[in-house]
């Protein structure tokens, strides 16, 4: 399984809801990152990455540029399962 957005890739962002399993364009230290949506909540959302290295973190709503422009593995349901089969399988991924 490869990512759905590799490193140095150009993505595109557009405002709005964010709904588990988009992925998200956001500011971090002065970075602009790209996660997978976990849940959201009234003050932002939380947001990990699909191989399972990083633990979900909460981003506020301020931080947050918008939903990444993709292909049907970067929003929703799709995108959902994908990254569910992506964490439970990074063991053999990252062997």
């Amino acid at each position: 399984m490869l990512p759905v957005f590799r490193p140095g890739e150009l993505a595109l962002a557009r405002p709005g809801p964010l709904r588990p399993g988009d992925c998200a364009v956001y500011s971090y230290r002065g970075r602009t990152l790209l996660h997978r949506v976990i849940k959201v909540s009234s003050d932002g959302a939380w947001l990990a990455d699909d191989a399972g290295r990083l633990a979900p973190h909460l981003v506020p709503w301020a931080d947050i540029k918008g939903r990444a422009l993709g292909g049907p593995l970067s929003r929703g349901l799709a995108g959902r399962i994908y990254s569910s089969l992506r964490r439970r399988l990074s063991f053999l991924i990252n062997a």
